[in-house]
């Protein structure tokens, strides 16, 4: 295969274009890294960039250690949070024929291991009687109402601790 002069002029014009395509091609793509480098570390002093990573580094272990702490005060309030009021039963009652309203009421207030106490207030036309009975796993010494009991099992059964769970008095 013989080649003329003006064949070999023009393969070399377009290699020589080519050439120069993937160049500015390459010039562009290392400018968009350069850019980005630029973009996250701020500068083009590598000197800086170690700086960057060391301070990032101690935030980063400042933030290990606090979320340690953080996890450690977690950790003793969710064992705190137990001990806490957190069931509430309320039942309305009349005790009395001759009184015409609900007044009178039995409030169970336990925390999650069923400790706590059963308040009691009896209301009558010439005096209130307030009564306080304490309560462990969800049983008393002390003999309860029917309307204390329906009050401790309406706390005991509460289906979101914290709130308060009121009703009329089962005839």
């Amino acid at each position: 295969m013989h080649l003329s002069t003006q064949d070999l002029f023009y393969g070399t014009a377009v290699l020589a274009i080519l050439s120069l395509a993937i160049g500015i091609w390459g010039v562009a793509m290392a400018n968009r890294v350069r850019r980005r480098y630029l973009r996250t570390f701020g500068s083009d002093n590598p000197a800086d960039v170690e700086a960057l990573i060391t301070h990032l580094h101690e935030k980063l272990d400042a933030a290990v250690d606090q979320f340690d702490a953080l996890s450690g005060r977690v950790d003793r309030l969710d064992a705190r949070v137990t001990e806490a009021i957190s069931r509430v039963g309320l039942v309305r009652f009349n005790p009395f024929e001759d009184t015409g309203s609900d007044l009178s009421f039995s409030a169970a207030l336990l925390n999650d291991h069923g400790d706590g106490l059963v308040l009691t207030s009896l209301w009558g036309r010439d005096e209130v009687r307030l009564y306080a009975k304490p309560i462990e796993r969800h049983e008393s010494r002390y003999a309860l109402s029917q309307e204390e009991k329906q009050a401790l099992d309406l706390a005991r059964h509460a289906r979101r601790p914290g709130r308060l769970v009121n009703t009329e008095a089962k005839g």
